[in-house]
Formats: structure tokens, sequence, C-alpha cells
């Protein structure tokens, strides 16, 4: 059945975030520029452990800190000051919500509770949280003090809204139903329009902003620029931005119409678009970026899974060999 433009943004969006700007511009160029990287995570060599806060199993870690989290789902919104900032649910992922504040010294503090934890962002700077809840024809986004839950912000947009990145008091949502990408600063509570095409992923401190020029699965193309909109950096018919880089806006990117289990292939390109990797697996889950080369992808192949390290064709594994998970 042939999905519909809102929910291949909405999806683009949940999975989901510059110094250099591309001097030409273009469509992708295809896999083959590459040799491809097929990861095969038994098959890998075990390099050095997740350098980054991260989530293994139910358990926060991040160097030697260890954290258990009593819940059946858990995920890691990021850090606010010393605090790990969760979000926790029961093992179906669907209900049982809660944020909490977690401390190596072991503080533990319930910052909400029945937010759903899968559309929260925590701010940039730690300081606050925020969810879109979006209704038939309105989207309404609230915001919150991380520390103590206060609700700081809350406004309607007409219209399908995602949360794209969220930087001290300024974020940059897509919407659709009207088409658009803009800002809302949640301080002043003032908007600006970025482009009247609706975005779908966005790094703020990389100044990237990924939008759709129309439905991808009627030859909709994906389109990077700048945060002012006008400033195009690359495009392509064939991929979609999954993630930037933080600061000098490298992209992970997968298959434009990617769905579902996961994407089987994933490609690095610079910050203008010209391609560095190509990498396939059986399937590839979460895709984070450790540092501005380095990139971590969750990695599922016949067997076993792990987290793969790749800076360009160097690969290794940075963690243990895991099973497979649980689709039934």
């Amino acid at each position: 059945m042939k999905r519909s433009f809102a929910a291949v943004a909405a999806a683009s969006a949940t999975l989901l975030p510059a110094l250099v700007v591309g001097l030409v511009l273009g469509l992708a160029a295809p896999a083959a520029a590459v040799p491809d990287t097929r990861l095969r995570p038994g098959a890998l060599e075990r390099g050095p452990d997740v350098t980054i806060p991260h989530i293994e199993g139910t358990t926060v870690v991040d160097g030697d800190t260890r954290i258990r989290v009593p819940a059946g789902q858990v995920r890691l919104l990021g850090t606010s000051g010393p605090a790990y900032v969760v979000g926790a649910s029961d093992s179906s992922g669907t209900d049982h919500f809660r944020v909490l504040r977690l401390t190596a010294s072991g503080g533990r503090t319930v910052v909400l509770r029945g937010v759903p934890i899968w559309d929260t962002w925590l701010s940039g700077d730690g300081a606050r949280l925020a969810w879109a809840d979006q209704g038939r024809h309105r989207t309404g986004i609230r915001v919150w003090d991380s520390r103590d839950g206060r609700l700081e912000a809350h406004r309607r947009f007409l219209g399908a809204v995602n949360i794209l990145d969220f930087a001290g008091t300024r974020m940059v949502l897509g919407g659709w139903g009207p088409d658009r990408t803009f800002w809302w600063n949640t301080g002043t509570d003032g908007t600006r329009r970025i482009a009247q095409r609706p975005g779908y992923a966005a790094k703020i401190s990389a100044d990237r902003v990924a939008t759709y020029d129309r439905d991808p699965y009627d030859g909709g193309c994906s389109v990077v620029s700048t945060l002012r909109g006008r400033d195009r950096v690359w495009r392509s018919c064939d991929e979609r931005v999954q993630v930037f880089s933080p600061r000098h806006g490298r992209m992970a990117t997968i298959p434009i119409l990617a769905d579902g289990l996961g994407a089987r292939d994933t490609w690095v390109r610079a910050a203008g678009g010209r391609l560095l990797a190509h990498y396939s697996a059986r399937y590839f889950g979460l895709l984070t970026w450790e540092t501005e080369k380095a990139l971590l992808l969750d990695t599922n192949g016949a067997r076993k899974a792990a987290t793969v390290r790749c800076v360009v064709a160097d690969c290794e594994r940075a963690s243990a060999l895991r099973p497979l998970p649980d689709l039934r």
C-alpha cells in the first residue's frame, strides 16, 4: 500500500539530528562511487567501547558509570548538567511512560509522567523537555523545565508538526498540511519561516535542515540547506538524511523510501554531499555520530547484532555481540 507523504515525513523526523557549504548542487552520486563495506558483526574486530553516554538494555552507560533503570524499555534523551535524562516505559513501549533524572550518586527524580517518550526531546543544553502531540488537524507542543517538570510553554500549530531539533529556547519544526519548516522560540513565542517545504531532519549546531520538495512516493526528492532555507547544499531523489553530525554537518543517509524493519544500506556524505562511504547489512537500527567522523551503527547480521563504529571504510565492533532483536 502506498504510504502518505505525511507518514513518510513523520517517520523520518522520529528516526531521528556548518562551516562547509557545497559548491556544486546535484543529484546523489550512485552508491557504486565507493566500495561497499558489508558489515557482519561477528566478523569484525573488537574495538574500544562506545565513548558517549548510551543505553545497554535498560542500563545507562557512560564510561565506568552504569545506572540500571527498572523499566521495560529505556531511552536516553540526553544529559542535563551531571544528570542523565531518560524516558522509561513498559516492555511494550506503549504505556507507563516516565521521564526521569538520574545521577551517578544514586539520585532519581521523576520529572514527567504519561508523556510518550518516543516523541520527547531534551534541548541541547539539557534545560528543557518538549513533546509534540499531533491531533487530527493541529499539533500541540509543550515545553517543560527538565529539572522539575514545570510547564514553560504551550502552543498549538495548524497541521501535523514534528520537532526536528531543539537548542536552548529555539526549535526547528517541520510540518505538513500546510507544508513548511520554521523556527519557534519558546521564550518569546515568535516564529520564523525557513522553507515552504516539509522538513524532516535538522541540526541547529551544524546549520543544516533537510526537507522534501514533494511526496517522495510521487517522485519527490530530499533537499538539504542551511537554516536560512535558501542556501541549498545537496539534493537527492534516492536518499534521505537520517542524522547530521553535530558541528560540521556530515550526513548519514538511508534509502529515501526505507521503512519498516530498518534500512539495509547507509551512506556517509560530506557536508556538501560528496559520497564518503557506503555500508550494507541485514538491517540497521539507530545511527549516531560518536564524533564528527565516527558513526555508530546498530547493526543486525544474520545471527548476531552489535554496535559498529565506522570512520569511512575503517570499521570495528564497539560493543559485545548480542542476540538479534525479538520482533515477534
